[in-house]
């Protein structure tokens, strides 16, 4: 306890100070990242949204795309440190919405090495970012607890670390902690967090042909293709473009598919018993009713064929189980392992599905969301032009998707190419988390065509190649 001494009227008073609060019982920040949209790299000039499942903490939205949480890190030191413990997610108008959770799950560190009570320093894996973004001098730091004591430790940064995987520190650990014993940051920082347009766009093309100086006809065995493509708007004015490996897939993709998921072209047949639907699925229903149930395993992992096969809202599903009856000509309600992505009526057709081939089809090189309309993957136009994929085969999160490649020229030789009406218009798949394409055209004897097009992000997009 600290003492002064006041003089007032002639009158001396001594003051007795109380001690500092504990640091953490001060408010900090606890949770920090910056978003922005990943094809102009710079903030969404719409509101931003987050949302945590963390009591005793409170929202910030900052200017330039930063948000976080702000707490006493004592209220909330369980949840910084415990993997799956906390979780939010961040949304804006016209984006998909982004989980937080596995780049927060990602931020959090453990002892490499044991830590001897009053160590100066923390050795932590996986190592830290250069320069730093977890620990840098005055952010706080917690040890989880230990059988012999039952809340978190908090201290702090007091130098530069001088390794990204080493962690000076202001107080040591009050007993010996050993190696696996979880660090956090606080606040947990977390890299930047791109968000991705909701709305796939249209892509329209028009090819004609001058048939004399005055007027054009159909560009009749005209081809074009995506020769290269640019992710973010400000790389078109600085980079090359890079090779155009995305397909379409639809419905849009039902997990956060991370990158290096597989992906495995698949032949699927239909299999059982007629089934249909017993009551409305609405679009996002996350469960269906089916009957008859003979031949569905109450513990999930069926595959299923929500709709007519030749109607545009026909999408496949996985079951996560229902609870089993006795009748097998009952109707039951099935979970799903994912939200259905079209509207399902009353007594359309179930059908059971059976994997009779997957092969191999590559990887995920793009992290995506929930929603996304494309998928990328090295080499992923080799596939058949339409086909079906299924990405992480196997897994809790395999998902079954219709794959459609996009018109493609690898500077030999056109793929994918779609067909021309006759007034030489096509429409193409749905495109999504591209600035712009490259795009080569021929029709012999004119001149080949290059073209760079910008797509415009809130409109239909027409691209007018004429051959002269």
């Amino acid at each position: 306890m600290a003492r002064r001494e006041v003089v007032h009227d002639s009158i001396r008073y001594t003051i007795a100070d109380g001690d500092p609060p504990p640091a953490d019982l001060s408010i900090w920040a606890v949770l920090r990242t910056r978003v922005i949209d990943e094809l102009t790299l710079a903030p969404p000039a719409n509101r931003i949204r987050l949302t945590t499942n963390l009591r005793r903490a409170t929202v910030r939205i900052a200017e330039g795309g930063y948000c976080g949480l702000v707490a006493r890190p004592r209220d909330v030191s369980a949840a910084l440190v415990m993997p799956g413990a906390l979780s939010a997610s961040v949304e804006a108008a016209g984006y998909l919405p982004r989980d937080l959770t596995p780049a927060i799950d990602a931020a959090r560190r453990a002892l490499n090495a044991p830590a001897n009570p009053g160590a100066a320093s923390l050795d932590v894996l996986p190592p830290d970012t250069v320069p730093p973004l977890q620990f840098r001098p005055g952010r706080g730091v917690l040890l989880e607890r230990t059988a012999s004591i039952e809340a978190e430790q908090f201290t702090n940064v007091v130098s530069p670390p001088p390794a990204p995987a080493t962690v000076p520190i202001a107080d040591g650990p009050q007993v010996l902690r050993p190696s696996g014993t979880r660090v956090s940051g606080v606040p947990l920082a977390l890299p930047t967090q791109p968000l991705h347009r909701a709305a796939p766009l249209a892509l329209r093309v028009l090819m004609r042909r001058r048939s004399s100086p005055t007027s054009m006809v159909a560009a009749t065995g005209a081809e074009i293709g995506i020769a290269g493509i640019w992710l973010a708007y400000p790389d078109t004015q600085t980079s090359p473009p890079v090779a155009g490996d995305f397909c379409a897939v639809e419905p849009g993709l039902r997990f956060a598919h991370p990158v290096g998921a597989p992906i495995h072209r698949c032949t699927l047949t239909a299999s059982g018993a007629p089934r249909h639907l017993h009551e409305l699925a609405p679009r996002g229903a996350t469960s269906i009713t089916v009957a008859p149930n003979a031949g569905l395993n109450p513990a999930g992992g069926d595959l299923l064929r929500l709709g007519d096969p030749l109607l545009p809202e026909v999408e496949i599903v996985v079951s996560a189980g229902f609870g089993p009856v006795a009748d097998p000509n009952a109707a039951v309600t099935i979970r799903l392992t994912a939200p259905t992505a079209a509207i399902h009526r009353v007594t359309e057709p179930v059908s059971d599905l059976a994997v009779s081939a997957a092969t191999p089809g590559g990887n995920v090189s793009r992290e995506a969301l929930p929603g996304d309309a494309v998928v990328f993957a090295a080499g992923i136009g080799a596939l058949p032009t339409s086909s079906v994929i299924a990405i992480e085969h196997l897994t809790p999160h395999a998902a079954y998707y219709t794959a459609t490649q996009y018109p493609a020229w690898d500077g030999v030789n056109f793929t994918h190419q779609t067909v021309l009406d006759a007034n030489g218009r096509t429409v193409w798949p749905p495109l999504a988390r591209i600035a712009q394409l490259r795009l080569f055209a021929r029709r012999p004897p004119h001149p080949d065509q290059q073209l760079d097009f910008a797509l415009e992000q809130m409109a239909d997009n027409l691209v007018s190649i004429v051959f002269s």
